[in-house]
């Protein structure tokens, strides 16, 4: 990687790395409390969407701090499972990405097969 690319992507790091950091959707986890059963629904339904929100902020914010702790070693643009490089079209879509689409698809299905099995358990 060229002093120029790695300048370049270090910033698009760093500035969705503030994004995050700015973006306190805590707030929006504090409801006001209703007797009627339709905003009782209702606020039950935003304050899922608000913690949904906020796990996401979290983990991308983990993704970003990973992704710029890899091109402080020199590791970024590695696929961490597999070790080959990450395709650069995949790298600009989501510079925080840490694995090459094919493990990437891996993953998402394992996880997938994981939610399944722990909801026929649940049933």
């Amino acid at each position: 990687m060229s002093k120029k690319e790695y300048t370049k992507v270090r910033k698009n790091l760093e500035v969705k790395l503030a994004e995050l950091v700015r973006t306190d959707r805590r707030s929006d986890l504090i409801t006001e409390r209703s007797n009627d059963p339709m905003d009782q629904i209702q606020s039950r339904i935003d304050m899922d969407m608000a913690v949904l929100a906020l796990n996401t902020d979290f983990k991308t914010q983990r993704a970003v701090e990973t992704a710029i702790s890899l091109l402080e070693t020199g590791e970024y643009g590695i696929c961490q499972d597999c070790g080959e490089p990450i395709n650069p079209k995949r790298l600009e879509a989501i510079p925080w990405t840490t694995l090459c689409v094919r493990c990437q698809e891996i993953r998402d299905a394992q996880k997938e097969n994981e939610e399944v099995v722990d909801f026929e358990q649940a049933a």
